[in-house]
């Protein structure tokens, strides 16, 4: 008779090992199955991984199509064609070698675009076409320190090729540790969404706990207002650290004030800093991205462009300033051109409580340096010595004076490579060609006869900040008033304004309370008075 239960026997199956008699007296084997597809592994040719050659299978990369199984048992796909052309533009330290870089979909650890070996002290920009999808970037440093070297800390911004528009800005930022990733495997989806925030509140890096960030107000949500279930409807902001450690992200709907008034359908614009849990406040002092997606109905854009953002209250006592590069404003002067001479101007964004302002105007390339102090946020092209000169392009930067100090970038310990004086950098074009300057003399554009040496903007206005400044205040003038009366003359807003030098410059913070509509702003300067219409428009 047969075996005894537990014999070795021969069950002449190719797929079984180990056979042995049953209790039944049957011949039977273990099951080979290696990767559990239900293929045994002598009839399996990728025992290790699951299906066969030639077999469908998911590489988890959206950039790929038709992935199946290859020859060496590793799941591929046809690459598809790329419609999202990025580059990553580095500054790199003197250890450029060191840096390496990644972007990886979501959920994989294939890249999609990598490299490494970097020029040293250098801008390296690195193209990389990506399909429609999420990825996260890793940008790693060999030695463990970051792109620092000499005092210098480099870094990269992740940037659409062409429009230059940001998705993640870490320039200057990168002074630490092996690796700079945004936290928790998230990073950016492909294509860029058109939400973003607003100029005065991107890369302002002088931000207090308590402020508004504002994003510019999208006509789709704004169609929701009171319209509906107002919870589903808002905007999205999401705060992050390109480095990690910090990721935040705040969803502003119609039915939430957020101590902001009055409700209108752009309240859901204006987010207020660290209104939140104390275990998600944003932390001070640390370079943070921001990014803005609308939500309608419940269903989320693609997030916008990214804006660099800081809380910093050292700084926010004495800011730094630029030209004005507000998109739209009649004294925009970033990047403009201006012809020479009496009645053209540039005007620079106005600190509040500075007495004095400085206009840096170079040409590095050439040795050339002009610098103006006046009292005013703005300064007339029309000097004698070093003057500019048609046709060229300058260089130009601001700072204001307040509180007896220049408002400076000065880093600890100073000076060194990173040492700026400064606020950033803008392009001005010198052109005495096109009448008018090419429509760029901005003195007293628009306003009347009484109110000439008035200046007053953004007008409209958003009811948030509102520039003003006042020329030639005559002598014995200490203060001026600045009273604001809505159409059925019901004054809303009264303030008192110190004369400095025989000029206002100030920003009048509207603090958001004041609704749509046309307002009178009367100013009384001595024996003098100006009114001038104001609109809010939020």
């Amino acid at each position: 008779g047969p075996a005894q239960p537990g014999t070795p026997c021969d069950d002449l199956n190719a797929c079984t090992t180990n056979d042995v008699y049953q209790t039944n007296c049957s011949c039977a084997g273990t099951f080979q199955d290696t990767d559990n597809d239900g293929i045994c592994n002598a009839s399996d040719n990728c025992p290790n991984t699951p299906g066969m050659i030639g077999s469908p299978c998911d590489d988890l990369n959206p950039g790929t199509t038709g992935d199946v199984i290859g020859s060496n048992c590793v799941c591929a796909g046809v690459p598809t064609g790329c419609n999202n052309n990025l580059e990553l533009v580095f500054n790199t330290d003197s250890n450029g070698g060191q840096t390496s870089w990644e972007i990886l979909p979501i959920g994989s650890a294939v890249p999609s675009c990598s490299g490494g070996g970097l020029e040293s002290n250098a801008l390296v920009s690195a193209p990389c076409c990506l399909p429609d999808g999420c990825y996260r970037l890793r940008v790693l440093d060999s030695a463990g320190d970051g792109m620092t070297s000499g005092g210098f800390t480099g870094g990269y911004v992740l940037q659409t090729q062409g429009t230059n528009q940001r998705i993640i800005d870490n320039r200057n930022n990168f002074s630490t540790g092996s690796t700079s990733a945004i936290s928790g495997q998230q990073g950016l989806c492909l294509p860029l969404g058109a939400d973003k925030l607003i100029s005065t509140s991107c890369d302002k890096l002088d931000w207090v706990s308590g402020n508004y960030v504002v994003a510019n107000a999208n006509p789709a949500v704004s169609a929701q207002w009171l319209v509906g279930d107002q919870t589903d409807d808002g905007y999205e902001f999401w705060f992050f650290n390109p480095n990690g450690g910090y990721s935040f992200r705040k969803f502003r709907n119609h039915a939430v004030s957020d101590g902001f008034g009055p409700a209108s359908a752009t309240r859901a614009c204006h987010i207020k800093i660290n209104n939140w849990a104390a275990a998600d406040q944003i932390p001070a002092n640390t370079l943070m991205n921001v990014r803005i997606r609308s939500r309608v109905n419940g269903v989320n854009s693609s997030w916008g462009s990214a804006c660099r953002f800081m809380i910093d209250p050292v700084r926010a006592a004495c800011p730094l300033t630029k030209l004005n590069d507000i998109p739209g404003q009649q004294f925009l002067s970033c990047g403009a051109t201006r012809a020479w001479g009496n009645g053209n101007y540039v005007h620079a964004r106005p600190v509040t409580g500075a007495t004095q302002y400085q206009f840096r105007f170079r040409i590095d390339a050439e040795g050339f340096l002009s610098i103006r102090t006046v009292s005013t946020y703005f300064v007339q092209l029309n000097w004698i010595t070093f003057p500019l000169q048609n046709g060229k392009n300058y260089k130009v930067e601001v700072r204001a004076f307040k509180n007896g100090a220049w408002c400076i970038d000065s880093p600890t310990p100073a000076p060194g490579p990173n040492f700026v004086q400064w606020g950033d950098v803008c392009d001005l074009t010198i052109d005495n060609t096109p009448a008018n300057g090419g429509n760029e003399n901005m003195l007293g554009a628009g306003q009347s006869e009484q109110s000439e040496g008035l200046r007053m903007y953004p007008n409209p206005n958003r009811g948030d900040q509102l520039y003003l400044s006042l020329d030639a205040v005559e002598d014995g003038v200490q203060t001026v008033s600045v009273d604001i009366f809505d159409l059925t003359g019901k004054r809303v807003s009264a303030r008192t304004i110190a004369v400095q030098d025989g000029f206002v410059n100030t920003v009048l913070d509207l603090d958001g309370d004041m609704a749509n509509g046309m307002y009178m702003v009367n100013i009384t300067a001595g024996s003098h008075r100006y009114t001038e219409r104001l609109v809010i428009s939020k």
